[in-house]
């Protein structure tokens, strides 16, 4: 586990260093962090439940309307079943980000495809061998939001709704199809 928390710990150092180089390049940069909720139906028979957790993201803009963005989330649920089983999960994507035109606008839609990997660990973990342990699976997320300009610089994010298809080993059909939602705020470094 410490090593996770390590490496978890080296690819925000990397982010937030490309965040700024960006930023001293003219490039609209930002950055977001979120409290999230994930209705997942990880085990097979929809035995579904409920995580929760937080994400951070970095987004560069490319037009005025169409930024790059990467999204890193971590939910955890615990106790699970009688005998306290837990999972985690993590996802890793990156993809586009639009918003229609709407100058001036305080309160603007957006919508977004990421794609990436997730990885879970924990008791209920799905793996090769079973149940337990950790897995790593594709991750594919579309979905879409509003952002409340609350001044040049600070957004609120009072929604954000995507659906969340991973592809983790069961005795199914190896497919997750989950719902996220998010509430947060985004800082911009420059404009």
């Amino acid at each position: 586990m410490a090593g996770r928390v390590w490496k978890l710990g080296a690819v925000a150092v990397v982010v937030i260093s490309a965040a700024m180089a960006a930023a001293q390049n003219g490039r609209g940069v930002s950055l977001g962090g979120d409290y999230t909720y994930v209705r997942t139906n990880l085990l097979p028979g929809c035995s579904c439940f409920s995580l929760n957790g937080g994400g951070v993201q970095m987004q560069v803009a490319l037009t005025p309307h169409v930024a790059v963005i990467g999204d890193m989330t971590l939910a955890h649920k615990g106790g699970i079943t009688a005998d306290h089983y837990s999972l985690t999960q993590l996802t890793y994507t990156g993809g586009l980000r639009v918003r229609p035109s709407s100058p001036g606008a305080l309160l603007r839609p957006f919508g977004e495809v990421l794609l990436g990997g997730a990885s879970t660990f924990g008791t209920l973990s799905p793996s090769r061998s079973g149940v337990g342990g950790g897995s790593n699976a594709f991750a594919f997320e579309p979905g879409g939001g509003l952002e409340l300009r609350l001044n040049s610089r600070v957004s609120l994010v009072p929604v954000e709704a995507d659906y969340l298809l991973t592809t983790f080993s069961n005795t199914e059909n190896n497919r997750q199809n989950d719902l996220r939602f998010s509430a947060g705020f985004v800082i911009r470094l420059s404009r």
